[in-house]
């Protein structure tokens, strides 16, 4: 069913240009309430509410909803902006400090599990030792005149 709006502007609800015509119209009435408009559109505007008696019904009602909208009392606020700034800070401050502990405790961890692993390997052997001896001792002999392997003569 059409509202006379629709029926007076020849729209139907299935015509998405009359629509968009329909949507023109109500921009172009809110922007003259708000004093928007050039003189050409606000004359539009003005011819409009002369002669459609929907369109200018709609006019009233908008008028209505602008003024109650601006008699409107904004409640007031328990608590005060540097409180509520505080309380925020304070917040972030705790998250800070409770990640830091997290790291804190994790690093930690990591040193306990490292360090007993290392001195586990080292104990039952499992990380190769060097320059470890096994009963008699060996001198080590270094030919300074003689390098151990032979060097290439390209390389002299």
């Amino acid at each position: 069913m059409m509202s006379n709006f629709e029926h007076n502007q020849g729209l139907s609800p299935t015509d998405s240009s009359n629509m968009d015509n329909q949507f023109e119209r109500f921009e172009l009435l809110s922007a003259y309430m708000d004093g928007e408009l050039t003189a050409q559109e606000r004359k539009q505007v003005q011819q409009w509410l002369d002669s459609d008696p929907e369109f200018h019904h709609l006019y009233k009602q908008l008028l209505r909803v602008q003024r109650e909208t601006t008699t409107i009392s904004v409640p007031e606020s328990s608590v005060s902006v540097d409180n509520l700034s505080q309380g925020v800070f304070d917040t972030i401050d705790r998250q800070d400090r409770r990640k830091r502990g997290l790291i804190a405790s994790g690093i930690g961890i990591a040193a306990v599990i490292v360090g007993s692993i290392a001195h586990i390997s080292l104990q039952d052997g499992l990380l190769p030792r060097y320059a470890r001896t096994h009963g008699e001792s060996e001198a080590l002999t270094i030919a300074l005149n003689r390098p151990a392997v032979e060097i290439p003569p390209t390389l002299r």
